[in-house]
C-alpha cells in the first residue's frame, strides 16, 4: 500500500504541477489530504484483488485510509490538526501515514479471522 501509495501520489502531484498546480497542496491542503487517502485505497484495492481477497474485505480494509484522510480533513478544518505545507504532499504523507496504517491493523483484528488465515479451511475427515 505504502509503495503504491507513494507512486500515485508522486504521479498526482507531478500531474498537477505541470498543469499549473505546482502550489497544490498549499491552495488546497484538506484536498491533499483526502487525494492521499484515495491513492493509498487504490493501492491497496490493487493489491488485495490481486491477492485473491472478497470485494467485501478488500472495500473495507481500503477506506480506512479514506477514513483517516477525512478524520484529519475535519481536524484541519476545525484548526485541531497543523500542517507545515512548505515540504509539499510529503509533509501530509508523513503526517497520515501511521494513523492509516494504525487503523488498518485495527481493522485486521477485527477481521483476525478473514487475515490469519482460518475461514475456509475445513478439516479434512
Amino acid at each position: 500500500m505504502c509503495a503504491g501509495g507513494l507512486a500515485l501520489s508522486f504521479l498526482f502531484f507531478g500531474a498537477a504541477g505541470l498543469v499549473g498546480f505546482p502550489d497544490f497542496v498549499q491552495r488546497f491542503t484538506p484536498l491533499s489530504m483526502l487525494v492521499l487517502g484515495i491513492n493509498w485505497a487504490l493501492a491497496m484495492g490493487i493489491w488485495m484483488a490481486i491477492r485473491g481477497h472478497a470485494w467485501r474485505h478488500n472495500l473495507e480494509m481500503s477506506s480506512t485510509s479514506i477514513i483517516v484522510a477525512v478524520l484529519f480533513m475535519i481536524g484541519f478544518w476545525l484548526g485541531l490538526v497543523h500542517v507545515k505545507t512548505n515540504l509539499g504532499w510529503f509533509s501530509l504523507f508523513a503526517l497520515q501515514c501511521g494513523p492509516s496504517c494504525v487503523m488498518m491493523v485495527a481493522y485486521m483484528l477485527f477481521r483476525f479471522d478473514h487475515y490469519s488465515g482460518r475461514t475456509g479451511h475445513h478439516a479434512h475427515a
